[in-house]
């Protein structure tokens, strides 16, 4: 699995300059995507009571049954953590930083850290096995995703687009695994795929690259006829024309839906276990029986987050292999 040829094209400065460009690419499209949502300084509505914001603190007792819920779903809520400017009526501008950005931001530092070495590893006889496994992990991506679709000729043209897709939403979606322990980045984690702000900006990037790619090899003219299936009666194109241009749309609207929705269903279904302890605590006013609602509510949220981890590599895969069809068929609309 990790064997290469001493030809390979990773090994080429052009290509490892191609993946420089295309990372600068989707950061300024994926990672600077801002929510524009008001979060009002408070996490959901609910009282969290840290220093930061001076909030009185709500014991758990003191809560309704509601806001149990809230405080757990609060770390799912996008929320701004830096104002570096002000719109004209003094709320959220441009440059508003929110926390699904920094995260996003440490995802391409580690990106930068693990594949480094992978690259400078075509070049070593010997390399260490994180390495080897991280290798093995870009040719499965490269000859089972990519080249199983698009062929080997033209798919080592995208190879470092896509590759460069599939482990960014691997590493935001292995981030939001981590618990949070904190109010505030960075001890607050998130999920930058559970907002449908960041998978909307990766939908976009995709159908960006179907009409750049599909118009360049069929001809703006050609593409646009290529929509409507060839030999169609003509009494039929009032119907069809709009069908297939809505098509068009509803893949990367597809791609944002079922990424952003099972991520975030994840977390929800995590939290609202661990929103039950509270709310059977709540209900018993803290007896010792409490303990014993506790065991399945935990044992639960466990259940959930081992499923949640599988998933985490599954919709990556599911993302990147329907963006690499989608490409595709409008490059080859005659298939």
């Amino acid at each position: 699995m990790t064997a290469t040829r001493s030809t390979d094209p990773a090994l080429s400065l052009n290509m490892l300059a191609k993946r420089l460009l295309i990372t600068v690419w989707m950061c300024l499209l994926a990672a600077f995507a801002v929510p524009a949502q008001e979060h009002g300084g408070e996490h959901g509505g609910v009282q969290h009571g840290t220093d930061d914001h001076g909030h009185h603190v709500l014991h758990t007792m003191e809560m309704s049954n509601s806001d149990i819920f809230k405080e757990q779903f609060a770390h799912s809520v996008p929320y701004p953590i830096a104002l570096l400017d002000h719109d004209a009526e003094g709320g959220h501008g441009l440059l508003t930083i929110y926390n699904v950005q920094p995260w996003q931001w440490v995802c391409l530092v580690l990106m930068l850290l693990v594949f480094m070495p992978v690259v400078g590893s075509f070049k070593k006889g010997r390399v260490g096995w994180f390495t080897r496994v991280m290798r093995g992990f870009c040719l499965w991506v490269r000859d089972e995703m990519i080249y199983s679709v698009m062929g080997k000729e033209e798919g080592r043209k995208f190879a470092p687009f896509f590759l460069f897709m599939f482990f960014f939403i691997v590493f935001m979606n292995v981030i939001g695994l981590l618990p949070s322990i904190g109010h505030s980045f960075p001890t607050a984690v998130y999920t930058a795929t559970g907002t449908p702000y960041v998978t909307g900006a990766l939908a976009l990037i995709t159908l960006a690259t179907m009409l750049i790619f599909g118009m360049k090899k069929n001809g703006i003219v050609g593409f646009w006829k290529g929509l409507i299936p060839h030999g169609l009666p003509v009494f039929l194109l009032p119907i069809m024309v709009p069908i297939e241009l809505i098509s068009l749309v509803v893949k990367p609207f597809a791609l944002t839906v079922r990424l952003f929705a099972n991520m975030l269903a994840g977390h929800l279904v995590i939290a609202s276990a661990i929103g039950l302890i509270f709310l059977f605590a709540k209900m018993q006013e803290g007896a010792a029986t409490s303990y014993l609602t506790a065991i399945p509510c935990f044992g639960m949220a466990v259940f959930i987050y081992i499923i949640e981890a599988f998933i985490t590599l599954l919709q990556a895969y599911i993302f990147t292999f329907l963006s690499i069809n989608f490409v595709y068929q409008s490059i080859h609309q005659d298939h």
